[in-house]
């Protein structure tokens, strides 16, 4: 998945904003929940060869790449993406992955360091040029 500059810039104005509307970075969670930071990653399943990552690719990498990395648990989301190639002049539209995982506050930095390997073992693997991720304030508690 490769997004363009632009698109680039407006996520992270809107993420800068969103982060602003915590006061200093603190979210204050209702009784009985816990401050988390929650990591939403999209992994385009078009290769740069214009084949579809495998079913069977896909659980591989799962298993062996990202789980390891988030045990505790994690959530994944078949979605649709499109993004504008303003080098091409072309709307991409492909299937996409989303990964979501909760990490506790103190272990934020460790959490999006975990991202950024398994982003660069995806780009390797699957011919991408670029994984998107978000990272944005969560409370969350089981019930």
């Amino acid at each position: 998945m490769r997004f363009p500059a632009a698109c680039i810039a407006a996520a992270v104005a809107f993420l800068l904003f969103v982060a602003g509307c915590a006061v200093g970075g603190d979210v204050a969670c209702p009784e009985g929940m816990d401050p988390f930071t929650e990591i939403n990653v999209y992994f385009g399943q078009e290769k740069g060869s214009g084949e579809t990552v495998a079913e069977a690719e896909w659980q591989s990498f799962l298993a062996d790449t990202v789980t390891p990395q988030f045990p505790d648990g994690l959530t994944v989301l078949d979605a649709r993406g499109q993004w504008f190639d303003t080098d091409q002049g072309r709307l991409y539209r492909e299937s996409t992955r989303v990964l979501n995982v909760l990490v506790p506050v103190d272990t934020t930095d460790s959490g999006v360091a975990a991202v950024r390997d398994i982003s660069d073992i995806y780009k390797q693997r699957f011919e991408q040029q670029a994984v998107f991720y978000t990272s944005l304030p969560a409370c969350a508690a089981v019930y």
